[in-house]
This record gives C-alpha cells, structure tokens and sequence, in this order.
C-alpha cells in the first residue's frame, strides 16, 4: 500500500501505528477480561487529537482526509478492535451533529466531541429494531409542553463510556434524532457482558425513562431520521470498519507468518509443507486487495466521486469477510498458541464476526450493492 501512498501519508501512517502499538499493544489484552477501555486508554485517546480528528476544522477538529482518517482506524486496529470501536462510534455521532446539527449545537457540544474530552455514542439498534431501523420504537412525545423520550436500546457501543447519546426514535410518526446528556435524570445504562467480540467496547443497555430532551437538542428535521441522518452516521462507520479491519487483517497475517517462518514440522519448515503455501498465498493476496480496496474508497470520499459510498461499501464487504475467513486459517495456522486469549489472531477470530455485523450485515450490504454493480456493468462490461 505505501507505495500508493503520499510520502506525507505513508510518514503519517507509520507514525500513527508506532503511537499505537508503543502505547497499548502490550495490555489491549487485558482490557478484554475488564469488559471496557480503562481510563488512561480513554484520556490517551483524546489527548492524541484521535476523537476529533476527522471533524471538521472550523468545528474544532482535526480537518483530516478520509484516507488519513482510514490509516488511523488502520492503526487502532492493528492493536483492538474495541479501541478502534471506540473512536469509531464517537466519530459516527460527532460527524452527525457537525453535518446536521444548528450553530447553536455546535456551540454547545462540538468543542467537547472535537476535543475528545466528551465522548459520544450512537442509538440506533433495539431488541426489535436490527437491521430494519424502521421498526424503532423509542418515541420522542409532547408532554405538557416539553419533549419526552421512552424506549430502550441494546448493543450500543460505548454506551458504558459515553458521555452524550445521538439516539434514533419516533416523534409523531416520523424517524428524528436528538440529543440526551449522560446526566439526563431518566437515562439509565447497564452493561452487556458475555460477549462473543468487542469485549472491551463497554457496550451498553440504554433505557430512556421519561427523558426530558430541550426542543434545542433535535438534530435536523422531523424525518430527516432514517432518510438522512442514519445513512450518514453509517457511511463514516463503515469507512472506519473497513480500515479497522484491514488493520486487523495485517496484524493476524504478521502473527501468522511469523511463526510459519520460524517453525518446523515432520522434519521440514513449516512453509515447505503445500497446505501451509496456500494458506499463506491467499492471506497474502487478500491483504494487498484488501488494501487497494480501502484506499480506493477513501479516495473516491476525499475526490468527491459518485460512486463513493458503494466504493465504501465493497471495502467493509470484502475486508470484513477476509478477516473473518483469515482469523480463523490463522488460529488454525498457530495451533496451541493460537487459542491463547491475549494472541491478537484469537481477538481477531472473535472480533470479526461482529465486524461482519456491525454497521450492515453482510447480507444487508449484497443487498444495497448487487443493483449498483449489475447497472455498471450491465452497460460497461469489463
């Protein structure tokens, strides 16, 4: 990949990922049997400028391009996913707000979600509510001339973390979103422990219980929910999901290939034995396709290009599943060592599945693709 990177990226790059790993790749292991990034992980990751880096400028944030944006959530997720998460959902509700919300939002919570000194979480998914976001039945009423909000969401990422909640709701038959603060006397968060991935991304039950939300905290217009703001707040989330999972994928394949090139089986090396190279070769080739296939969408973001958000969505399809189909050849590559749970190839066995998940199954993303790809190349072929 560098070398279809800038030189300023590739120095960027190779900065990001030596802060990252000197920093925590030697205890994101841990953090898995707590359930949660503790707090030194969540100071470092604002006093590093990563929350608001991808925000804009004039906000407040670090005006960073999609595709220094995407070598970032490379980085985090050489090392954890759920630190990569972390960023990632912070960075989906505070693009949210600075693309839709009003000035005075932006006066009133922009600083702190650009600064990082404030994380945010994102409110979407419901016991009834998954992949069709359309049946969301947390409602925001009125009330003796104030707005209410009642209902409950679950796997929300962070949730234990944050301190400000975009939620998804109802308001008189129309999809809207607003604003509820941590210290709001009616939310109430519980954590979701016994989790398959993203252990340590505190993800959280989110109650509203009467919720008192000031008419000032409802970011855009009244079904502007479902049509507008949550497919923005998923293209930035799929982007990071693609890259953290490309970060993933290098990290597993290095895990892999360093102990194939140092260990001997029945007499020979390891690699010598034919399984082994094929296992090894399509690693390989995916990991490189998978980085022509991340950077091209982060491209197309910065160009402006109108195929952008499918570019997006074929970079998480094909990184995600594989990571999926590689995390799991690598465990089988490291045999005992690769069952221990502080290797990252066991993290990344675990975590990929729910990368597969997360911001659109990959049934759900065949489903917004195939029409596009059978227009293209219906009319242009090869």
């Amino acid at each position: 990949m560098n070398h279809l990177l800038t030189t300023d990226e590739q120095r960027h790059h190779a900065d990001l990922v030596h802060r990252v790993e000197s920093a925590w790749a030697g205890t994101a292991a841990d953090w898995e049997r707590l359930g949660t990034l503790p707090d030194d992980v969540v100071r470092w990751c604002a006093d590093e400028g990563l929350m608001g880096a991808a925000l804009p400028a004039e906000l407040g944030g670090g005006g960073a391009t999609a595709v220094r944006t995407g070598l970032l959530y490379e980085a985090l997720g050489r090392v954890s996913a759920s630190l990569a998460s972390y960023v990632n959902v912070h960075g989906m509700a505070a693009q949210t707000v600075a693309k839709w919300g009003t000035e005075e939002q932006w006066r009133e919570v922009m600083p702190g979600l650009a600064t990082g000194k404030r994380a945010a979480a994102i409110c979407m998914t419901e016991p009834g509510a998954g992949s069709d976001l359309s049946t969301i039945g947390t409602e925001l009423t009125e009330r003796d001339g104030k707005l209410v909000l009642n209902g409950g969401k679950v796997f929300i990422t962070c949730g234990e973390l944050a301190d400000v909640f975009l939620v998804f709701a109802q308001r008189a038959g129309h999809s809207t979103v607003c604003l509820v603060e941590r210290d709001n006397p009616g939310l109430v968060t519980r954590p979701m422990g016994e989790l398959l991935g993203l252990r340590a991304a505190a993800l959280a039950e989110v109650d509203f219980r009467d919720c008192v939300v000031p008419e000032r905290h409802v970011v855009g217009r009244d079904g502007f929910g479902l049509s507008i703001l949550m497919p923005h707040a998923l293209e930035h989330g799929r982007h990071a999901v693609a890259w953290m999972a490309l970060g993933m994928l290098q990290a597993v394949v290095s895990e892999a290939a360093a102990f194939v090139a140092g260990r001997r089986s029945f007499g020979r090396h390891l690699v010598e034995h034919g399984q082994v190279q094929s296992l090894v070769t399509r690693m390989g080739t995916d990991l490189e396709a998978a980085k022509l296939m991340c950077l091209a969408a982060s491209r197309a973001v910065d160009d402006g290009a109108r195929d952008a958000s499918d570019r997006i969505l074929m970079a998480k399809y094909f990184t995600c599943r594989v990571l999926e189909e590689h995390a799991a050849q690598a465990v089988q590559l490291l045999a005992s060592r690769g069952v221990l749970e502080a290797g990252r190839a066991a993290r990344a066995y675990r975590d990929s599945k729910v990368l597969n998940i997360i911001e659109g199954t990959t049934q759900i993303v065949e489903r917004m693709l195939a029409p596009s790809l059978l227009r293209t190349h219906a009319k242009k072929g090869l």
